[in-house]
Order: structure tokens, then sequence, then C-alpha cells
């Protein structure tokens, strides 16, 4: 018995240093925007580190923090004071398309600028969600419910795909309204630029999660492929600034 323990902590260990996925932050560029925001980008790489393909839902581009992350599709973010894990619902929040980041660009919401960007989000969603109704439609789909299929086309039209060995380069675009107070419900964080700071991205693959999403013949299809993955993987934490 002590034998069989002995072998099978062993191989968990070697399992547990040898993950599938490598996830790497290379670079954070800032950019000024106006007196109240800046610009972030997060450029970061996936490295399948195995000789087969594999396939997992993730939206790339875009970020949520650990706090606000169950059921996401983004790369998750956990923010490092001094080494310190701070568990908090910002300073960075997700911006799916250059659109959505655009209309959180502008500083007047009323202006004309923004009434015509929100006005072109709004046909895009549209168009998008009739585009996604019609062709489930024609490939036989019975559901009428648009927003279920909306989101189904969506899950898996964010399937990322890696060859063997292949590494691909991301770049997450966020901002930071220069607000260095953060409270989520009772706590209080504060990002204090004579502190160290650090990011560090962890992506939280799921595929049960999204049962309710997909069609039983979706779902077979995940649970037949063995290289379609799930689990989590973290990044190296990188040192990230916040000036004035």
């Amino acid at each position: 018995m002590r034998i069989s323990i002995f072998l099978f902590l062993c191989s968990f260990s070697i399992f547990a240093q040898n993950p599938k996925l490598e996830v790497k932050i290379n670079s954070i560029a800032t950019f000024p925007v106006h007196n109240s925001a800046t610009e972030y980008q997060i450029n970061y790489q996936i490295e399948n580190k195995t000789a087969n393909e594999l396939l997992f839902f993730l939206i790339p581009n875009a970020l949520i923090a650990n706090s606000a992350s169950s059921l996401t599709l983004f790369p998750v973010y956990k923010m490092y004071q001094n080494g310190v894990f701070e568990n908090m619902d910002g300073p960075f929040f997700e911006y799916e398309t250059e659109d959505d980041l655009e209309y959180s660009k502008i500083e007047n919401k009323e202006s004309e600028e923004a009434k015509n960007l929100l006005k072109k989000i709004q046909i895009t969603q549209g168009t998008i969600a009739m585009d996604n109704y019609k062709k489930y439609k024609e490939n036989g789909g019975e559901s009428n419910d648009l927003q279920w299929i909306y989101y189904r086309l969506r899950l898996l039209n964010n399937i990322v795909f890696l060859k063997p060995n292949e590494t691909k380069t991301f770049t997450i675009k966020t901002l930071w309204d220069k607000n260095r107070y953060i409270k989520n419900d009772d706590l209080e964080f504060y990002l204090d630029q004579n502190n160290t700071i650090e990011i560090e991205l962890i992506l939280d693959l799921k595929t049960n999660l999204f049962q309710d999403q997909l069609t039983k013949e979706d779902l077979q299809k995940i649970k037949e492929n063995p290289n379609f993955i799930s689990g989590q993987f973290t990044s190296n934490k990188m040192k990230i600034e916040f000036k004035d």
C-alpha cells in the first residue's frame, strides 16, 4: 500500500510540474488617453507543451478580475502588492471588442461621438445575433431562444486551437480610470505607487460549466475529444505601475 501511494504521489508530482499549457506575460505597455484614463496593453503568450493539438474555450483579448471570474471565458487576473495577493474587483475591466474599449475612452458619454459609437455597437450586436440565428436555423436548429443561440455561437466561435508545441501571442487592451481606491462591498484596496505591484494571469479553462449554452451534440463532440482541455494554468507575475 505504501509503495502504491508513493508511486501515485510521484506521478501526480510529475504531472503537476509538466502542465499541458504554459502561460507567460511578456510585457506591459501604457498609453495615456486623457486626464482620467490610461490604456494598458498586456502582451502574453500561450504555449502548447504537448505533442498533440489542444483546444479550449477562451476569449484571449480581454480580462476579468479574480473576484468576478466565475463562469467566464476571459483570462483571469490577480493583483499583488509587495507579494501579497489582494482580491480586488479592479482596477481593470473587460472590453471584448475594440469598439467597447473606444467607447469607454470617451469622457463625455453625452457627446455625439459617444452616441454614434454606442449606436454602432448596438447595431453590430444585433446583426451578429440575427446572423447567428439564421445560421443556426439553416443547420437544422430547433430552438427559438435568440439569446441562447447568440451565446452558443459566441462560445463555439471562441475555441482556441494550438498545434503541437505551438505558441500563440495575444494582447489584452484595458483601461485604468486613475482611481487608486477600489471598494468591494466592505473591503477597500489602495494601489500605492510606493509598493511593488504585480499582475498575474490565470487561464481558468472550463467545459462542463457551459453545458447549458450548448446542444447535446456539441457536448458529445467535446466529451469525445481528449485534446479538448480544461484546468487552471497560471502565468508568471510581472511588475505593473500606476502613475498619475
